[in-house]
This record gives C-alpha cells, structure tokens and sequence, in this order.
C-alpha cells in the first residue's frame, strides 16, 4: 500500500487536543482565555485545561514536558491495536502511555507515538466529553478545535504514518505541503516542509467571516503581532488569521473550511505564495508559511 492510498482498517475519527509545553503556564493560560477566548477547566490532574466546544478539553498548557503533541482519536480497540502492530512494523517510535498519562490526558487508553520527524502524536482512546454547555470567556466566535499545521522534515515518512497505518487522505498539496483529512473537512493536520519539529499553529474555527475579522481588530489593539493573514487558501477555501501566541506558539482563528466529498482527487498547487493565500497576505517571519518548495 502507497502513501496514497490510505487505510480504511485504522480510522482517526477526529483532532482531540493540543497539548503545549510552555515554561510559563500562567502567562500562557492569560494569553488562552482574555485573547483566544477560551474557557478555563477547572480540575486537580491539570490546572491548565482549556475548552473550545463540547468536549471536556482542547487546549492543555503543559508545563511538565518538553515537547507539544496533538491527540487523535482512534475508533476503537481493534483499530487501537493494529495500530501498535503496523507502527512497530514500520519503525515508527511508540509506547503505551501510563495510567497517569492516559488521566492527564482524559482518555481511556492511549498509545504515545513518534513520526519521522521527530512530532509527538497521542493515538487516543473515548476522549473525554462534557455535560456542561461550553461557556467563552470572551465572545471570540470560536466554533471549536479546527486543525493544526505540523512541521515536517520528510513528507513521505511522515505520510506513511499518516496515511497507510491512521488512515488519513490526502486531499491537496501545494508544492510539499500537504493537507489530510481525518473526517469530512477538507483537512485537520497539514504537514508543512521544514528543517525542524514542532508545530507551525493551531487553528480554532470560529463562526462567521466578520468573527475572523473582528478578531483581528481585537489582537492589533492588544498590540499581538498578525503573523500571516486575513487571508484565504485557495485549496481549502478557509479564510484565516494567525497570530502570535507565548512561548513562540502560533495560533490561528478560521472559517469556511470546505467539506470533501468521496470523489475528491488530490489536486497539486504551484509552489508560491499566491498558493498559500489568494488574497496576497504574505508571512515574513515563519519560512513555512512563505513557500512552499517542490521536491
């Protein structure tokens, strides 16, 4: 089986979490509720807990780690274990996590995965849900967790991961940027060519185009520098604004994410701006939201 042709046997069903290593937790907690907007969670396991929609958490500031990582959520047990296999098969880095970290992560079971660069992926069993209605600290707009932009020193391991063992598809590529969808949306997690690790944003949707907009009028008066945006990907046709975050984290609030249907071929970008963003907002400070160099 090729990258491309993604397996139906392991399904990632949805985007649970981020989880932040930041070293200063408090300022990074302010920074998540008075500008993202979201809302504190509060619990004994992790004091820095943060809600974006109906599930118990989105957002975890984590100061116990020294690296990022992003929960995906696997269907079920069997799928849970044939993951294991094919990871152990391919090479792939990955361990059960232990019951403190499965609590921390409020999760049933959970297997702690490593790709080819170097990005830590939690392989999540029944994430935790909430009977509470969720509650904004400030009216953002925010609709919910919508994707992440992982940085990737090689595309085509990183894709074996993705796509043959958690079933992802690849829906559209601009030069080497890559985009994968999980569910229905157009994409959850985009992989973008880099020397390094780590993530590029996170990405909360919001409800409007004017929430996109009055966003960016809300962190230009809090004096938050606009890394990239308001702008519009012409592959997925989400509209943007990505702004800096503590710690060096970039965030992102986005509308209008298209729906994919089953006949959907990936299509290829030409590797230029005008690529990224149709509108012609250009990113000077983060080299994968430049370009996107062909392989």
């Amino acid at each position: 089986m090729t990258a491309e042709q993604s397996s139906s046997r392991i399904p990632a069903s949805q985007l649970c979490y981020v989880r932040l290593a930041v070293a200063q937790p408090q300022v990074a907690a302010t920074f998540a509720t008075e500008i993202l907007g979201l809302q504190h969670v509060p619990n004994e396991l992790e004091p820095f807990l943060f809600r974006s929609d109906e599930r118990y958490h989105t957002l975890c500031l984590a100061a116990r780690t020294d690296r990022p990582s992003i929960g995906i959520e696997i269907s079920g047990e069997p799928e849970l274990e044939r993951a294991a296999n094919d990871l152990a098969i391919s090479g792939f880095l990955a361990r059960e996590a232990t019951v403190e970290e499965c609590a921390q992560r409020f999760v049933r079971r959970a297997l702690i995965v490593e790709d080819a660069t170097g990005n830590t992926i939690d392989l999540v069993l029944r994430p935790a849900m909430s009977g509470r209605r969720y509650f904004p600290s400030r009216d953002a707009g925010i609709s919910g967790l919508q994707s992440v932009g992982l940085r990737s020193r090689a595309i085509k391991d990183d894709l074996k991961l993705w796509t043959a063992i958690l079933g992802a598809r690849v829906t559209d590529r601009v030069g080497d940027v890559t985009y994968l969808a999980i569910d229905q949306k157009h994409h959850r997690v985009a992989l973008y060519p880099s020397d390094k690790a780590g993530l590029v944003y996170v990405c909360y949707g919001v409800e409007s185009m004017d929430a996109v907009m009055q966003n960016k009028y809300f962190v230009q008066e809090r004096q938050i520098k606009i890394v990239h945006g308001p702008g519009r990907e012409p592959a997925s046709g989400q509209i943007f604004l990505r702004f800096a975050g503590p710690e060096g984290y970039v965030f992102s609030y986005g509308y209008g994410l298209k729906d994919i249907d089953a006949g959907h071929r990936p299509r290829q970008f030409t590797a230029e701006a005008s690529s990224l963003c149709e509108w012609g907002s250009e990113c000077v400070d983060m080299a994968e939201l430049q370009f996107a160099p062909a392989s």
